[in-house]
């Protein structure tokens, strides 16, 4: 492999990594948001 393949693979590896993070942060959310919906679940009231 070229050092420009070589340069090419590892920007994008490394650009892969958070965009795999965020999108497993935000999927986990919104599976829990429309799970915490279907029981029925509400927000405290603050006192």
């Amino acid at each position: 492999m070229s050092e420009l393949e070589q340069l090419i693979w590892n920007v994008l590896g490394y650009m892969s990594m958070p965009v795999i993070f965020i999108t497993g942060f935000v999927g986990t959310a919104l599976i829990a948001v429309a799970v915490l919906k279907m029981m029925g679940v509400k927000a405290a009231k603050p006192e």
